[in-house]
């Protein structure tokens, strides 16, 4: 179950605010700061998600994925692997909405969600792996012991 599910209309400029947030993190506080912020938030705001991953339980991931990911009407599917999970997105939401502002989709976003992953897999048995697919495409996997 989620620790935290937004509920109501999505915010219309979330991953605008996101996007400029990270880049003002870096411009004024350096790479390792925004580092910190992101890791901050995937072990302590999603800290039950964090601990279940720790605890080997990938359930709350899997939710928090197809949640989210629905209710930005994304393109994506959630995959069981007999050693992890895996998330194929088709069609990013974030980085389409981006170019909706009329700005180029910014991959700090995806940089941000691979570190974000790592944080969350830390301390667990799962290794995070991001991979770029395309443009508005990437594969997210988390599996026990090395990422093949």
């Amino acid at each position: 179950m989620l620790r935290y599910r937004s509920e109501g209309e999505v915010h219309k400029d979330f991953h605008g605010l996101t996007c400029a947030t990270l880049h003002y993190l870096i411009d004024n506080y350096g790479e390792d700061a925004m580092r910190q912020v992101v890791r901050n938030t995937a072990q302590k705001v999603y800290r039950t998600m964090h601990e279940a991953l720790k605890n080997g339980d990938t359930a709350e991931l899997e939710e928090y994925w197809a949640y989210y990911l629905d209710r930005e009407c994304g393109k994506f599917a959630v995959e069981k692997l007999p050693d992890g999970v895996k998330l194929t997105v088709t069609e990013c939401p974030a980085l389409r909405h981006l170019v909706k502002l009329e700005q180029k989709p910014d991959h700090l976003m995806c940089e941000a969600t691979r570190i974000f992953n790592e944080a969350l897999a830390e301390g667990s048995p799962y290794t995070a792996e991001l991979k770029s697919t395309g443009t508005f495409s990437c594969e997210q996997i988390l599996r026990k012991g090395a990422v093949k």
